[in-house]
């Protein structure tokens, strides 16, 4: 993948808005995939989530969440949802746009917003949700996964994902930053 910027990826995502599906059935929810630069590669910012969580406990993510009463809108749920999780403050973004909304197994409709961030970041883990923050090359989700084995309610089974730092990226959070990365690249 060549080298982006904010500017990019909001032509990009512009040139091809969200499409909203009629199937799209579940609770709403929203996660945010702040990019940034990283020696000229983008690279976006991941969780893998507590262990003890009983939603999506110990599966890689993108900061997000269901909204709260004080949302006005999904893009206020995933802004918050990031500053609380991984400690990005919203006036460190840049909102490029949004993707398509994407239905999960477990009945959610997660629509992803992308980010830019714009200011000096450093994570600080919401230790109460989050085992740890770390981030990934964009350019690796325009690349096929491979099949490997994960946890999927109470079996093991092999999905499709990609390995990243020791931790594995599949499921929803695989089929957004590959989207992301076909907009863009």
């Amino acid at each position: 993948m060549r080298a982006i910027d904010p500017e990019h990826v909001r032509a990009s995502l512009q040139a091809s808005p969200p499409r909203a599906s009629p199937f799209a059935v579940g609770r709403p929810s929203a996660v945010l995939a702040a990019l940034f630069d990283q020696g000229g590669e983008p690279r976006v910012w991941l969780v893998r989530k507590s262990a003890h969580l009983r939603s999506h406990g110990g599966q890689v993510a993108l900061p997000g969440g269901k909204p709260e009463g004080a949302d006005a809108t999904l893009l206020d749920t995933a802004l918050r949802e990031a500053h609380e999780e991984i400690g990005l403050p919203p006036r460190a973004v840049e909102v490029l746009g949004a993707l398509d909304p994407y239905t999960t197994i477990t009945g959610y409709v997660v629509t992803p917003y992308v980010a830019w961030v714009t200011e000096g970041f450093t994570p600080v883990a919401d230790e109460r949700e989050v085992a740890r923050v770390f981030h990934a090359p964009l350019a690796l989700f325009a690349t096929p996964p491979a099949p490997r084995p994960v946890q999927l309610l109470s079996f093991r089974a092999p999905m499709p994902s990609h390995l990243v730092d020791g931790e594995t990226v599949w499921g929803a959070t695989l089929a957004i930053l590959s989207q992301l990365a076909e907009k863009v690249g």
